[in-house]
């Protein structure tokens, strides 16, 4: 296992790695306090090598960029979507072509949202250690067990794709996996419409008219503005704050004011910009 936190490292592995044909790829991120996730960590793994990429501590990324980016090398993922996530808010695109294992492994008869360790038990009988599911990635400096639980990652993904690529091509399904994984490349899984926001909102299904309509914006804005600030949703405003203003259609600030967890920096901030939106759809 190779461990890099500078420029240069990274810069000559990219080089050494530009002529492989795959690369097995798992990420380690943090979003407890920003609507975009934060990179913390990359693994990247082959046959011959396993690298753990420190993304805090370098300031350029561009190299590690053009390796990801390269067309001529397949990116290997489980559950591609999370990780794909993070490169498509760095890029506005997603690192092609992809192989996932979960999309493979569900089409060679195993559960649809099969876990890695779950798929690595099943094809390796090997017992993954669970211990840093939730570590922090952030801190530093990275302990040991988070560095081999990190590792672990993708030196088995790279044990999964040997077996699951093969098994695809004798069975001929290849080309439909190619296929479904084509789909993750899709913009509006990492950056939905805001105007579709609301359906995520269990209690909205209970709103009708004008109260519905309202509901609508409010979700879009909040969305819209979670964006710009790069905060969570809910630090905004949270899901039972949008329907009791749906429901209630609150005319002034003082209105405002009273429904619950409304914070005085958004009654500050956005008290006019709100109502204004709620008077043009009720």
């Amino acid at each position: 296992m190779e461990f890099i936190d500078n420029e240069a490292a990274l810069t000559q592995l990219c080089r050494d790695l530009r002529g492989c044909s795959w690369l097995a790829i798992d990420t380690e991120f943090a979003r407890t306090k920003t609507y975009y996730p934060e990179l913390c960590l990359v693994q990247l793994a082959n046959k011959e090598r396993t690298v753990l990429i420190d993304p805090l501590a370098i300031d350029n990324l561009d190299a590690l960029y053009g390796l990801l980016y390269a067309s001529s090398i397949t990116k290997v993922f489980h559950s591609a979507r999370q990780d794909l996530e993070l490169f498509f808010h760095s890029k506005g695109r997603v690192p092609l072509p992809l192989f996932d294992t979960q999309l493979a492994a569900a089409m060679l008869g195993h559960n649809e949202q099969i876990a890695y360790a779950a798929l690595v038990r099943a094809l390796l009988n090997v017992e993954l250690e669970k211990s840093q599911t939730r570590t922090n990635w952030k801190r530093r400096p990275l302990s040991k067990r988070q560095l081999e639980y990190a590792a672990d990652d993708v030196v088995y993904l790279v044990k999964l794709y040997e077996i699951l690529r093969s098994s695809l091509d004798e069975s001929g399904q290849l080309p439909q996996l190619n296929e479904s994984s084509q789909a993750l490349a899709e913009p509006g899984l990492y950056a939905p419409d805001p105007m579709c926001m609301w359906k995520k909102i269990k209690a909205a299904r209970h709103l009708k008219g004008s109260s519905l309509r309202v509901l609508k914006q409010l979700a879009a804005w909040r969305e819209l503005t979670a964006r710009k600030e790069n905060r969570p949703r809910r630090w905004l405003l949270p899901d039972h704050s949008l329907i009791e203003m749906a429901r209630t259609l609150p005319e002034s600030l003082d209105d405002l004011s009273r429904v619950k967890d409304m914070s005085g920096r958004v009654l500050r901030s956005y008290g006019a910009v709100l109502l204004a939106s709620i008077a043009e759809h009720k």
